[in-house]
């Protein structure tokens, strides 16, 4: 009389296993799932890094070009030129003036 039939209870535990199936299934898709985004958001943040990096090594190399191009340290040191303050006059009897040039 207060027995219940052995179909229900089969039917219950089966719905109950399929249940805990499910969010046993479900758990480790969220789990892969945030282990994916956190992976991501790492890559993200290393090609920041990475990205950075780059800029700052373009500046400096920009800046020591323009420093090698301006500083002129490839062009020849050459004694300086002396320039008489005075012309002289002696033993230069034909010395004549520079020609202006003719418009």
């Amino acid at each position: 009389m207060g027995e219940i039939p052995n179909d229900i209870d089969r039917a219950a535990i089966e719905e109950f296993a399929q249940r805990t199936v499910e969010r046993t299934a479900l758990r480790k898709v969220r789990k892969t799932l945030d282990e994916i985004e956190q992976a991501e958001a790492a890559g993200r943040r290393a090609l920041r890094y990475v990205l950075f990096a780059c800029a700052i090594l373009a500046v400096i190399a920009a800046l020591s070009f323009w420093g090698l191009i301006w500083s002129g340290r490839d062009l020849r040191q050459d004694a300086p030129l002396k320039v008489p303050n005075a012309v002289s006059q002696r033993g230069e009897a034909g010395a004549q003036p520079a020609a202006s040039p003719v418009r």
